[in-house]
């Protein structure tokens, strides 16, 4: 019997606009098929979680929207992804990677200072002063609950910092572009309880003014920060809507199994 608890805060996806429009999309690497016939919105300034076992395509299809798929060549697609009525795949990959941002599953903070972290994105796009770097690393700190564990040590190396606080270093430095899109991919797994609820509170703040997507293996974290979900299975996608809809009264018989436990 599945006793997940949904969290009643949830926002209502009902109206909300469309931050990414994605159809009849498929991807093959090589000769395989990771992702079929995909059709799926995701809403903007809201938080969307990817839920499904290992390799049903969850992952494949977050990294996709950042164009992180250009760097096997193996890859072919079809279909469109589109960002506010653009195709993803006709706009400039660089450009493409500012508007949208990416959080990975382990802490990946680079090995310079913890402020050379949150300004390296900002400084590749144009001059930065100083005093708009300060501004930049203490809004982005602050944003991503670091900044009074850091303020005094912005000039020590990121890499000096805890796992949870090196994550939400990376948190922040994704934020330094100001992306509108944010993506998520597992990015608790490597964390101890406390960070990981840490990081769970800012991804639902982040959603109040960035859209997030979120990929997780933990279904209790999907019920606790994600607006809606979206089930994958072997590539396909089984199920989607709003969070506590999919969990408290699942139409597909595939994602009614894979809630209560009986594969995953």
């Amino acid at each position: 019997m599945d006793t997940t608890i949904i969290d009643d805060s949830h926002r209502s996806i009902a109206g909300a606009e469309t931050a990414i429009t994605i159809r009849d999309f498929d991807l093959w690497y090589g000769d395989f098929q990771a992702l079929k016939k995909v059709n799926l919105e995701i809403p903007r300034n809201r938080a969307t979680a990817f839920i499904g076992p290992s390799g049903c395509g969850k992952s494949t299809l977050l990294r996709t929207f950042n164009r992180m798929c250009d760097f096997v060549e193996s890859v072919r697609t079809e279909g469109t992804i589109e960002f506010d009525g653009k195709d993803i795949f006709k706009m400039d990959a660089n450009a493409l990677r500012v508007y949208v941002g990416m959080v990975f599953q382990h802490p990946n903070p680079f090995p310079m200072s913890i402020r050379e972290n949150i300004l390296y994105g900002p400084k590749r796009m144009r001059r930065i002063s100083k005093s708009e770097g300060d501004e930049i690393c203490e809004r982005c700190l602050t944003r991503a609950a670091l900044w009074d564990e850091v303020k005094d040590d912005l000039n020590k190396s990121g890499l000096g910092l805890s796992g949870g606080q090196q994550q939400r270093l990376c948190i922040a430095r994704a934020l330094a572009t100001d992306p509108e899109i944010l993506l998520m991919d597992e990015p608790t797994s490597a964390l101890d309880p406390i960070s990981t609820s840490m990081v769970e509170q800012l991804m639902c703040e982040l959603a109040e003014d960035h859209t997030v997507v979120v990929v997780t293996h933990n279904m209790q974290q999907a019920t606790r920060v994600a607006d809606k979900t979206a089930f994958f299975y072997l590539g396909e996608l089984v199920e989607e809507g709003p969070t506590r809809e999919l969990f408290g009264n699942p139409r597909q018989k595939r994602t009614q199994e894979y809630l209560s436990g009986r594969f995953s």
